[in-house]
């Protein structure tokens, strides 16, 4: 785009700006520069509605060409004051958004008619306009009567920082995001919660459910993302925030993977599994809120009990598992909201990676067991699973994973969350897991080749009816024993009865 089309007024200058004296009578002059085609500068000075589009009587008139052709004749408008600047979509076809999130725009419905969605927004200094989805402009807004003697000022920022650390951007990202992360910062989680902290000062509508949460510590972090404790700060309530870099974001494979993880998880509303609230993005950066489990999981009680738990205790958290577990074998969801190209008949989740550090302790008390972590989850109908795992692809932890899910990952069904729930059980109460991993050896190869060691050869006390369960719920050659989470539910409670364990009433 040419600044020679551009009126006479509009054209990029450096603007000099003098004391008014009273701020009753200040002017706000509003800036907008674009980062598409050749830098462009804008300026208008209130009060006046600066309406942006290709058709005539545009103030900001975009050329009429095949370049522009998704931004309406009249696009948009802003009206702008002695003291605000406020945006309003005028029915375009492709939208107005600010910072990302959509203001308005017309919608064609054929039963309906022409239908308006959303409203106008006021704008702020620092704000990124698009139209269009496609074509942004960075908002700058000067009030003339807050300097008190001469003065010249760049107009807008056109090389805008990094919310991280503060360098300047080059070349500069070219996004419908008033913030990003440089590159140097777009791996690393805590950047990312810098910048959706910028995002939060913009009042981007898909961050609300972020408002008044402050940060108080890290809880964990892994290659993909990290999770931090989050508190109200009005009544002290605590939940736990993932948040998964922007880097991690663009490969293909993981964005979906956090997305389904979010779709599935609103979905699911059981005692015994994590609950998930909500979840956003901006700038990449994608994110959720869950349930905080105050307990930690099971595997840290492990630890913090000298390596190995009491029967009643680790009973008292699998039996509660098996429950969840029950839940996300049978539950029904709505397929197509979660994956493509799913059955819409199809119904449970396979959990596929249950393991004790995935099993946490929530509730009021942190006493709840409760099944977490559902990331490579599988829906499935009559044990055929659906979703874009790759065939011949494995994920998980061998250590809790019978050789039917090796063989066939893809198409596990919920046996191997059965098997799963037995080996954590079994860790739970030797500090070792079913079978034994040489360092020097390929894991994958010793879950198809070995079988599980008989649990009381581990040399720890566990009642004799309760090893002989569990080592019938490991057998997996040539199938796994149990085929339903309350099959092994069954045996572990008439086991426990036999040896005189006792057990809380709500495990029965």
């Amino acid at each position: 785009m040419s600044s020679n089309s551009l009126p006479s007024s509009s054209r990029p200058t450096r603007t000099s700006i003098r004391s008014q004296g009273d701020k009753a009578s200040s002017i706000l002059r509003l800036i907008l520069s674009s980062d598409f085609g050749e830098p462009q500068v804008w300026e208008f000075t209130g009060p006046r509605a600066v309406v942006i589009g290709r058709g005539q009587g545009a103030l900001l008139k975009l050329p009429d060409t095949e370049e522009f052709r998704t931004v309406s004749g009249h696009h948009a408008v802003i009206e702008l004051s002695r003291s605000r600047a406020f945006l309003r979509d005028l029915r375009s076809l492709n939208g107005t958004f600010i910072n990302g999130h959509l203001v308005s725009r017309r919608e064609e419905d054929r039963a309906q008619g022409v239908a308006v969605t959303g409203s106008g927004v006021l704008i702020k200094d620092g704000d990124i306009m698009t139209l269009a989805g496609s074509f942004n402009f960075r908002v700058g807004l000067v009030d003339e009567a807050a300097y008190d003697s001469p003065r010249t000022i760049t107009p807008v920022e056109i090389n805008p920082k990094c919310p991280s650390c503060g360098r300047p951007h080059n070349p500069i990202p070219l996004s419908r995001y008033a913030d990003v992360l440089c590159k140097d910062c777009r791996s690393n989680p805590l950047a990312s919660l810098k910048l959706l902290k910028a995002g939060l000062t913009r009042r981007v509508k898909i961050l609300d459910a972020l408002k008044g949460l402050r940060i108080t510590k890290t809880l964990g972090r892994g290659s993909t993302s990290a999770v931090f404790l989050a508190e109200r700060k009005d009544n002290g309530a605590q939940f736990a925030l993932k948040v998964m870099s922007p880097a991690v974001s663009e490969n293909e494979w993981a964005r979906k993977s956090f997305l389904r993880e979010v779709a599935i998880g609103r979905a699911l509303k059981h005692n015994n599994v994590t609950k998930l609230y909500d979840f956003g993005f901006y700038g990449g950066a994608y994110f959720y809120l869950m349930e905080f489990c105050r307990g930690g999981n099971s595997e840290e009680l492990r630890l913090k009990g000298g390596g190995t738990l009491d029967p009643s205790v680790a009973l008292g958290i699998i039996l509660p598992v098996l429950d969840g577990l029950h839940y996300l074998h049978n539950v029904k969801l709505a397929a197509s909201k979660v994956e493509d190209h799913i059955s819409p008949e199809s119904r449970g989740l396979v959990h596929r990676d249950l393991k004790p550090a995935n099993i946490f302790l929530g509730g009021p008390e942190g006493l709840t067991p409760k099944v977490a972590d559902i990331g490579v989850g599988k829906l499935y109908n009559n044990s055929i699973t659906y979703g874009h795992t790759s065939t011949g692809s494995v994920a998980g932890s061998p250590a809790t994973m019978p050789r039917q899910q090796v063989v066939d990952f893809k198409h596990a069904g919920p046996e191997v969350d059965i098997w799963a729930a037995a080996a954590s059980l079994y860790k739970l109460l030797t500090g070792d897991y079913p079978r034994d991993f040489p360092e020097d050896e390929d894991p994958w190869r010793i879950v198809l080749n070995k079988n599980p060691v008989p649990i009381l050869e581990r040399k720890v006390k566990i009642p004799i009816n309760l090893a002989e369960a569990i080592d019938w719920a490991l057998v997996d050659n040539p199938s796994i024993h149990h085929q339903a989470a309350m099959s092994l539910k069954e045996a572990l409670v008439n086991a426990a009865k036999r040896d005189g364990i006792r057990l809380p009433q709500e495990n029965l």
